[in-house]
């Protein structure tokens, strides 16, 4: 049964909240108030850059750089919320996983169409590792559309010098941008966040009108799977993302690799956001995650 926390939440967004006709700027005002969150003032950051990306190194009093590193990929829905929007999220890596959290400043689109997001993030992480990041004790953390980035960004780093991440944690993950096997609504009723048809136009902001949403590179989920780490695909039952995570759960046990889908009962896309509330759903999600990144970092 959905907590009453959650609940109020999902009562209080307003039914239009991810429109099929929204635009990106109609986005973007959308999304404004739900990110932005002011930090802990025991929390750090400083601002970088890796392989002339910007990036932002983000610690809390949990963080222990022995331990190693989350590179985090953020949401938006590739049209929104640059790295300041996000450091709030970055600050719930830190204090879950344990460890300091870098987050990739990727161009947004339409302004910066496919696949500007994704050369960004592989430059950034090549030059993260070149700067002495050590690839074994990294986990990719990615959110939403951030989440797809992530896979890809890992599948680039099997295919170059880079050197894979320890594992990859996909929350509530957007991996392939091809919508037409999605249903009208959530597996299990309407989800307030996203919906197929938004994703779809986020889609077409992202790839342009003859973008092709089966590139794997755009929907890494559609690529090699073999060779990866071991993945997290956790997303909400509700999540209309949920198709994602079973087909790609699925391709990626075919061929060896370790891809854990971990459904949070009740959830709805961005879950996960919502632990700063104390929502229910939200803490076990973030347990699950915490356990996984022990499991790769150890203890």
């Amino acid at each position: 049964m959905t907590s009453e926390l959650l609940a109020a939440v999902i009562d209080g967004m307003p039914a239009d909240f991810a429109g099929p006709d929204d635009d990106a700027i109609t986005t973007r005002i959308r999304m404004a108030p739900l990110h932005g969150h002011p930090l802990s003032p025991h929390t750090t950051v400083r601002t970088t850059s890796a392989g002339g990306v910007r990036c932002g190194w983000l610690s809390t009093p949990a963080s222990r750089p022995d331990r190693g590193t989350a590179v985090f990929f953020h949401g938006g829905a590739f049209v929104s919320c640059d790295l300041e929007a996000y450091l709030f999220y970055a600050e719930f890596i830190a204090d879950h996983l344990r460890v300091p959290v870098v987050t990739i400043d990727y161009r947004l689109a339409p302004e910066h169409r496919f696949p500007a997001a994704l050369d960004d993030c592989v430059t950034a992480y090549s030059g993260l590792v070149a700067g002495g990041l050590e690839p074994d004790r990294a986990l990719f953390v990615g959110d939403s559309c951030g989440g797809g980035l992530a896979l890809a960004t890992a599948q680039a780093a099997r295919d170059s010098d880079a050197g894979v991440p320890a594992g990859v944690v996909s929350l509530s993950g957007w991996t392939d941008l091809d919508t037409r096997g999605y249903g009208p609504g959530g597996p299990t009723g309407p989800d307030p966040f996203i919906s197929e048809g938004f994703l779809r136009a986020r889609a077409r902001d992202y790839l342009g009108p003859d973008g092709d949403a089966r590139d794997p590179r755009a929907s890494p989920a559609r690529g090699s799977l073999a060779g990866l780490p071991p993945m997290l695909l956790q997303v909400g039952e509700v999540d209309v993302t949920r198709i994602d995570a079973e087909h790609l759960g699925r391709a990626a046990g075919d061929v060896g690799t370790d891809a854990r889908v971990d459904v949070v009962r009740d959830g709805i896309h961005g879950v996960q956001g919502l632990v700063a509330l104390g929502v229910p759903e939200a803490v076990a999600a973030w347990s699950s995650v915490a356990r996984f990144g022990d499991e790769l970092l150890g203890d």
